[in-house]
């Protein structure tokens, strides 16, 4: 018998704050991100096509971060970062299954969101890579934040499309369709650990060979 994740969902739903706003939560991570974008588009001069090899790097290393940081400490009780843990497997991971994997309302939203001050934590890091990386190539820097910063926001909405209940256009899309695929498998209770860590597109778990598809 297929467990049920609905008597957790009814625990967690009531200890959400009243004050909790899952619109101001999303708004408040896309404003900063967007802001931080525009900040670091600012600073792009004298433009040169190489210079797009930082944007394709940022985009890459993203990926390797997301594949290590969901594997390494969402799935894995590590001593630095057990709120992660408990907050990813122990809320996310019982909030849904591969067999209910959409949200019931707009609420649900806030275990689906990463919490709104990592955004402000990731703007800072890469405030402070481009501040140390300008000083060798200040477009190089740009790009590669620009692209850190939007594989994050990208990220966000991904992870939402893919607990979007099935029936608006958007669940359609080739690559949405993909990422709705390799993550009900992901929320597989025998292979969240394991497999499908990647959720923007499966670069590393395709070469460490990490992918399940059917």
């Amino acid at each position: 018998m297929a467990h049920s994740v609905q008597p957790f969902r009814a625990s967690y739903r009531s200890k959400i704050s009243k004050y909790y706003n899952v619109y101001l939560h999303g708004a408040f991570v896309f404003f900063v991100g967007v802001c931080a974008i525009i900040f670091f588009a600012s600073k792009i001069h004298n433009f040169k096509l190489v210079d797009t090899l930082a944007f394709v790097f940022g985009i890459l290393f993203f990926n390797v971060c997301e594949y290590y940081i969901h594997k390494s400490f969402g799935h894995r009780k590590n001593p630095v970062a057990l709120l992660f843990y408990k907050r990813h497997t122990g809320d996310h991971h019982s909030f849904f299954s591969d067999d209910e994997m959409y949200f019931d309302q707009a609420q649900d939203w806030r275990v689906i969101l990463f919490p709104p001050w990592l955004v402000i934590l990731i703007a800072i890091l890469l405030f402070g890579i481009w501040s140390g990386v300008s000083i060798l190539n200040q477009n190089m820097a740009s790009l590669f934040s620009m692209a850190v910063m939007g594989s994050f926001l990208c990220y966000e909405i991904f992870h939402v499309c893919a607990h979007v209940p099935p029936g608006y256009w958007f669940t359609e899309l080739p690559w949405i369709r993909m990422v709705r695929r390799l993550h009900t498998i992901h929320h597989r209770r025998h292979l969240m650990a394991d497999r499908n860590f990647n959720i923007l597109f499966p670069m590393m778990d395709r070469i460490l060979k990490t992918i399940v598809q059917k």
